[in-house]
């Protein structure tokens, strides 16, 4: 008896923990990501240069950001799954969204927070850290660098900037 429950019913027992864990943890962390978006949702921001336009009494400053998230195990197991049969791994790509936000957030922050009303040039670069993982049993792991240039403007926007700037960049809301 228990070694059917040793075989079976623990991993099972853990993979659902896990499951679960791992789901209360993201939706908490993406709660806190849309009450922080509306504290700077004034900021101007784009991944363009054209519009580029700081008063030229204040300079302007690079804000940047890194966050590394993991994978959490059930999600590593899905993804172990369905990289036998291929496709979109589904399980990481809302991972990588969440850290994908997280780190714009922390860039638009940073501008907020040294007096800066817009940014511009947003750039994002991704980095695997978890290098063999998936061989020696380690968890997945994905740093997000986020980087552009914080700047104060008055300027109002025309009719272009006003279709190409919006109040928080697409990868975040």
């Amino acid at each position: 008896m228990f070694e059917v429950l040793a075989a079976y019913i623990f991993p099972l027992l853990i993979l659902a923990v896990a499951f679960f864990s791992g789901n209360v943890i993201a939706s908490r962390h993406e709660k806190r990501l849309s009450e922080r978006q509306q504290t700077v949702a004034h900021i101007r921001t784009t991944d363009l240069n054209r519009f580029f336009k700081p008063d030229h009494s204040i300079q302007a400053n690079l804000c940047t950001a890194e966050v590394t998230l993991g994978i959490d195990h059930f999600r590593g197991f899905l993804g172990s799954l369905k990289n036998i049969f291929g496709g979109q791994i589904r399980s990481y790509q809302k991972t990588l969204d969440r850290a994908r936000r997280e780190a714009l957030m922390q860039v638009i922050e940073q501008a907020h927070m040294t007096g800066y009303n817009a940014v511009a040039n947003l750039r994002l670069e991704f980095v695997d850290i978890s290098g063999k993982a998936n061989m020696v049993k380690r968890a997945s792991m994905v740093t997000i660098i986020a980087y552009g240039t914080a700047y104060t403007t008055h300027a109002p926007l025309n009719e272009e900037e006003q279709r190409s700037i919006s109040p928080l960049p697409a990868a975040i809301g």
